[in-house]
């Protein structure tokens, strides 16, 4: 009998630790999704500079990247936060993504008037301590690195890291479930990237899309493009992947660049497998224009398909033999440059491709105009020929 009721009362113990189990791993797990649920992202764009609020469920807030060193940045920085409903105070970590100027300069002065920890990789540790961008180790990936680097090349105030990151560092002390990673730099020696929930920030490890206006650029939808410098451009292509695969792992949705983001993890998915057919394409359009430029027809005709149209931008369309014929090698107005930049691809398939790209001209004496242009492209015999092309002013 005594065994009967010890047997009984051991079955009934086990049934109720086997439920308070389970009401823990329950709440446990509800705890975990309301967490990541209820962090916040708040995108801080002032002066050509972008930075990242989060906020998670307590009052901590954490920052990445801290803006330019330039006049008037810190205050617009401090009111923008204000403007948000948050304090800067309340800010317990920063985190700077790499060594630039437009991502570390305002590291000391978190920390001085804040009492802000910085977070920042150990390799990128000398350009802190120096206050120096080092812009002249990178080498310009676009026209737009030449045009920009006297523009970024900033130097800031020094400072040293409270946390020096070499190793993952786990975020939730600072009041956010996420984690640091460093990777290794392929923008520069010390990129981190800032994994919350399925959001993932990537600093400079590529940008948005942009399009060139006024001299300058404009944010023109959420697609990838790359960066226009790097100190390792093959360690910065490979490190594509290598975010693509921790996105995935993680099931992240939103990627955040510090430019010209938001995209989709599909979105660089889809870029990484697009950009060899990218680079052919682009070598091959900037080829085709240098053939126009010295009127050689006869290069040029090995680029066109057999039903090739030109609408150009005055609204006129030629057919293959109306454009090679159009070459003129000696003009009476004479074409200084004819250039392209900012390829995209827009769509493609197996068979047909459409680009978008930017096409610079410049005529002796005037100054250079953009045309913005439209090209589907076909396969014929395993070859990529250009089919039709629509310049629009």
């Amino acid at each position: 009998m005594k065994k009967t009721m010890y047997s009984n009362n051991r079955e009934r113990f086990s049934l109720v630790f086997l439920f308070l189990m389970c009401i823990a791993t329950f709440t446990a797990a509800a705890q975990n999704k309301n967490d990541n649920r209820k962090v916040g992202v708040y995108h801080i764009s002032n002066y050509f500079s972008e930075a990242y609020l989060i906020k998670g469920n307590s009052e901590k807030l954490i920052l990445i990247d801290t803006g330019v060193p330039v006049a008037g940045y810190q205050d617009s920085l401090v009111n923008s936060i204000k403007k948000l409903g948050f304090k800067p105070e309340n800010i317990t970590l920063a985190i700077v993504t790499h060594g630039h100027g437009d991502h570390a300069g305002n590291a000391r002065f978190l920390q001085q008037t804040f009492k802000t920890k910085i977070a920042g990789s150990r390799a990128d540790l000398e350009k802190f301590t120096s206050g120096k961008t080092e812009l002249q180790k990178s080498e310009d990936v676009s026209i737009w690195g030449n045009r920009l680097r006297p523009y970024s090349d900033l130097s800031y105030p020094p400072f040293t890291p409270d946390i020096i990151v070499d190793t993952t560092i786990d975020l939730a002390p600072y009041g956010i479930i996420g984690k640091i990673i460093p990777i290794k730099g392929g923008h520069t020696p010390g990129d981190l990237l800032v994994l919350i929930g399925e959001n993932l920030f990537v600093g400079d490890a590529f940008v948005g899309t942009f399009k060139s206006q006024g001299g300058g650029l404009a944010p023109d939808g959420h697609h990838v493009r790359e960066h226009f410098f790097h100190e390792n451009k093959q360690l910065a292509d490979q490190n594509l992947k290598v975010i693509e695969k921790i996105a995935l792992e993680n099931k992240v949705k939103t990627i955040y660049p510090t430019h010209n983001g938001p995209v989709t993890t599909y979105e660089l998915s889809k870029y990484i497998k697009e950009e060899p057919l990218l680079k052919l394409l682009s070598k091959q359009e900037n080829d085709l224009l240098s053939a126009v430029l010295n009127g050689k027809s006869e290069v040029a005709n090995s680029f066109l398909a057999a039903n090739f149209i030109l609408q150009t931008a005055d609204h006129k369309d030629l057919n293959k033999n109306e454009f090679l014929q159009s070459f003129n090698p000696d003009p009476k107005t004479k074409t200084e440059s004819l250039t392209a930049e900012d390829f995209r691809i827009v769509s493609s398939n197996e068979n047909t491709v459409v680009l978008t790209y930017i096409e610079i001209i410049k005529l002796e004496g005037k100054d250079a105009t953009n045309v913005a242009v439209t090209e589907t492209y076909f396969k014929e015999k395993n070859e990529w020929k250009l089919g039709y092309k629509k310049e629009v002013n």
